[in-house]
């Protein structure tokens, strides 16, 4: 090392991280802010016996950092970039034949890994950051681990973090943990919370920035959550320092505010690093781009929202979603360290110190609410199974299974359960693109248009959002080609996708109209939506004012009132946000004609569907449906009906009522539940219930809503081939459908178990009530004396519920014990009763007297009768 060069902390370790890595092949290194791991380490492993001349890899997550990363340890070599040390990025290379350090960003590495397994020439793997936990990070530490163990066992792997759960990381790997103290100079930590919940973001940052304009000397950053938040709070302090002018309250002036975050050209995101005259100061706006990796010269103070930007995936309906979230503990204290890297500084946290212990200790894992489609298609690619790899968190099995849906169904594999890739998927894997937009691709090429879907497709991904000036994609399209950001972004882009392609298979159609809606709709054919005011008819209606869409993914979409696409009866959506009813951010309109053309070449979308609807009357109404998901593309009336459509009008007719419960009592109330039917349909399910509280297997059937419709094949659809409308369904009788549930055995044991009715003591069959638990059984008093056992059904196992009743009728006591009341309570009810009801017996001793139904006088005429 050349000791002309500044000392960082992480010098002190170099030679215990060499160490490490002669005896271990993985070596885990915990570095505070301001070590230097990242520039320094690579360097000083150059010479290292074990790495015997073999180049070394580094994983930097963020392209800035990593041109950065690339061009500074150059400068350390006295060198540029390209030549020992160079980069490789998307659309942006510098390497060569010398090359010894490649930093690479977490796409490239992955794609070198599928090129060469072995990692051929490849001497060390370096994951920097990793605390980041991107899903590329982890995908491509799964990989390289398998890579050592099983093909390349000299490969030696260094991860390097800020802040991670090292202890769970180290046990996994196997592996030793060095940690290497900060350069971090003291950082005076306040909390700014808002001063009332109606403050908004750039008003509360705003107004902490200009405290600490006037408390602090150097440059501010301030991290906020997203792109529209940049662009809010500089509009903000626009106003507040207008550029050039002399504000006496602050120490340094003038004031340039600079943005800095993804979606900026590098020459827009250079400005935000660059170095100012004396005499001026910066206020950079920051999406946690800034978090780590990169050295902001100047920054003395750090404003920190406390907020970040994630992307949410929902299995469930397939839409991720950008959400706003408080950022965890680990990354305010990497933020916080930004401003103590070359002085002391100071931070002010823009939340109540009350609540900083509750946010999440460490960064959350991008893979766990991730769209898992693209991760999937690398394991496939790899050959291995997801529990074959070293994972500090595991893929969730919701999110896999829908990616493995979605990837058989734009045709990557051939059955659902293949872990083999077709011939289309294996061409679309080759472009290393995310899988929907490969597979349009590959379509696109093999009708004679790959050109214009590859730079629709670069258009998406390369257009910042604030650029957009339309929701229309093919208004953005049209404005956008003849702009040097198409030249400089959208072609090259495009042009490299091209070049993957197989040689030979493009077919060039001259004068075809560009289809950019059908290429759009083979990447994203759940997002066909159609205008909800137009959905009874294909071309009919008026939709001009009409703001409210259903995706065929069954999820509703609303275009803003301002929007270029209103008037349009069929999108496909690009992009969304918000919760609910989807706000459409951009989508593309497409004509009834190209929709059925392109639904004529993939006939798997559609469905087929028999639907029932009832009319006032009773009658059935029933049509063919024709469905995209959850839209209805084509209908036709069904007059007639043979048999086995009729089972399946029925089926629809009940099972469409699955989702609601509302709809499943509706629905079987209107079969014949009568007294009987009602009563035996009880007593099932307190023998099933009991069944399933007693664990015993092979029980009572459920005839719960849920468990009827879960068996309608078994019970009803046999009894309805004569059935043609919903008055018919009320001449079911329902005692015998339910019966036919039962085994032979369970029949007998029926009336055992839970019998209709109870013979008192008086010799009277009382009817049980089996609607509630325990089921009730009202009886008059005077019908129970002598009788000193407590009633109970389930072969004794369950008490009745005794309601007794008066003369006249009304309940005096309930009570699951009887010989309990007998004792302790029938005097009090004597005591009362004999006078309300003296024409009633009311013996002292209730279990020595006769059980009756009748009166004193009634029984003596009987007495006198049979003497």
């Amino acid at each position: 090392m050349n000791p002309c060069r500044p000392a960082f902390p992480v010098d002190t370790q170099l030679a215990s991280i060499t160490a490490q890595l002669a005896t271990h092949q993985t070596l885990l290194l915990t570095a505070e802010p301001g070590a230097g791991k990242t520039t320094r380490v690579p360097l000083a492993l150059l010479a290292a016996p074990w790495l015997a001349g073999q180049q070394i890899i580094m994983l930097e997550p963020r392209r800035l950092a990593a041109r950065n990363a690339a061009v500074f340890m150059a400068s350390q070599l006295g060198e540029a970039a390209g030549e020992q040390v160079g980069y490789r990025v998307r659309l942006d290379s510098k390497e060569s034949a010398r090359t010894r350090i490649l930093i690479v960003t977490e796409g490239i590495l992955t794609r070198m890994l599928q090129d060469d397994p072995e990692l051929t020439g490849v001497g060390l793997v370096i994951f920097d950051e990793f605390h980041e936990r991107h899903l590329n990070s982890d995908l491509a530490l799964a990989l390289a681990h398998q890579c050592q163990q099983l093909l390349r066992p000299d490969l030696k792997l260094l991860i390097m973090s800020a802040t991670l759960d090292t202890d769970e990381l180290s046990q996994r790997l196997q592996a030793p943990l060095l940690h290497c103290p900060g350069q971090g100079f003291p950082v005076t930590l306040d909390y700014r919370p808002p001063q009332s919940a109606n403050e908004s973001l750039s008003q509360h940052a705003s107004r902490v920035i200009h405290e600490a304009l006037q408390r602090s000397d150097g440059h501010l950053l301030v991290f906020l959550p997203g792109v529209a938040d940049i662009r809010r709070l500089g509009d903000e302090l626009e106003r507040r320092y207008p550029q050039n002018n002399s504000l006496d309250s602050l120490k340094v002036l003038p004031i340039q505010i600079l943005p800095l975050h993804g979606q900026l050209s590098e020459q827009q995101q250079k400005q935000a690093l660059a170095e100012l005259p004396a005499g001026q100061r910066k206020i950079i706006l920051a999406t946690n781009i800034a978090e780590s990796s990169l050295t902001l010269n100047g920054v003395t103070c750090v404003v920190d929202s406390g907020l970040e930007r994630r992307m949410e995936f929902s299995p469930t309906n397939g839409l991720s979603e950008l959400k706003t979230r408080p950022i965890s503990q680990a990354s305010a204290t990497q933020r916080m360290g930004r401003a103590g890297r070359q002085q002391s500084g100071h931070c002010y946290r823009l939340w109540p110190e009350s609540t900083h212990q509750q946010r999440p200790p460490h960064i959350e894992a991008e893979l766990l609410n991730a769209d898992l489609a693209s991760l999937l298609l690398e394991l496939l690619l790899w050959g291995a199974e997801v529990d074959e790899l070293l994972w500090l968190d595991s893929p969730p099995t919701a999110a896999l299974n829908q990616a493995r849906s979605l990837l058989h169904g734009l045709g990557y594999l051939s059955s659902p359960d293949s872990n083999v890739l077709s011939e289309h998927g294996q061409q679309c894997a080759r472009l290393g693109i995310e899988p929907r937009w490969a597979s349009a691709l590959v379509a696109a090429q093999q009708q004679g248009q790959a050109r214009p879907a590859a730079e629709l497709i670069a258009l998406l991904q390369q257009w910042p959002h604030q650029q957009r000036r339309s929701d229309d994609v093919e208004r953005l399209w049209n404005a956008s080609r003849s702009t040097p950001l198409w030249q400089q972004r959208v072609a090259p882009l495009a042009q490299r996708w091209l070049k993957c392609l197989p040689v030979g298979t493009t077919r060039v159609i001259n004068g075809a109209p560009v289809a950019l809606a059908r290429w759009a709709l083979l990447a994203f054919p759940e997002r066909l939506a159609r205008c909800r005011s137009n959905s009874s008819a294909p071309g009919t209606g008026n939709t001009h004012n009409a703001l409210r869409y259903l995706m065929a993914s069954g999820s509703g979409a609303e275009l803003h009132p301002n929007s270029d696409l209103i008037g349009s009866p069929w999108l496909v959506v690009l992009d969304l946000s918000g919760a609910g009813n989807h706000l459409i951010r951009l989508a593309i309109a497409i004509d009834e004609s190209e929709l059925a053309a392109t639904l004529a070449a993939n006939p798997h979308w559609l469905s087929q569907h028999t639907v029932v609807q009832w009319q006032s009357q009773g009658n059935l109404l029933a049509e063919e449906q024709s469905r995209i998901g959850e839209l209805i593309w084509r209908r036709r009336k069904l007059d007639t009906l043979g048999s086995q459509q009729w089972q399946q009008v029925w089926r629809d007719y009940f099972n469409s009522a699955a989702s609601s419960a509302v709809k499943v009592q509706q629905r079987l109330a209107s079969l014949n539940w009568n007294a009987e039917a009602t009563q035996l349909r009880q007593r099932l399910l307190l023998l099933h219930n009991h069944d399933q509280c007693q664990s015993t297997a092979g029980g009572w059937p459920d005839v719960s809503d849920q468990g009827l419709l879960a068996r309608l094949d078994d019970w009803l659809l046999p009894y309805l081939d004569g059935c043609r409308n919903e008055r018919q369904l009320q001449q079911l009788n329902l005692v015998t459908l339910l019966t036919s549930l039962l085994d032979w055995p369970q029949q007998q044991q029926l009336e055992q178990q839970a019998p209709t009715h109870w013979q008192v003591a008086s010799g009277s069959r009382i009817r049980i009530d089996y609607t509630e638990t325990p089921p009730v059984l009202a009886v008059k008093l005077q019908e129970m004396f002598g009788y000193p056992q407590q009633p109970a059904v389930l072969s004794g196992r369950l008490a009745l519920k005794i309601q007794l009743l008066s003369p006249g009728q009304k309940p005096l006591q309930v009570t699951q014990d009887l010989p309990h009341f007998w004792r302790h309570g029938y005097a009090e009810v004597r005591k009362e009763m004999r006078g309300r009801y003296p024409k009633h017996p009311w013996p002292e001793d209730p279990l020595s007297a006769e059980a009756t139904a009748l009166t004193k006088a009634a029984l003596a005429r009987r007495q006198v009768k049979s003497s």
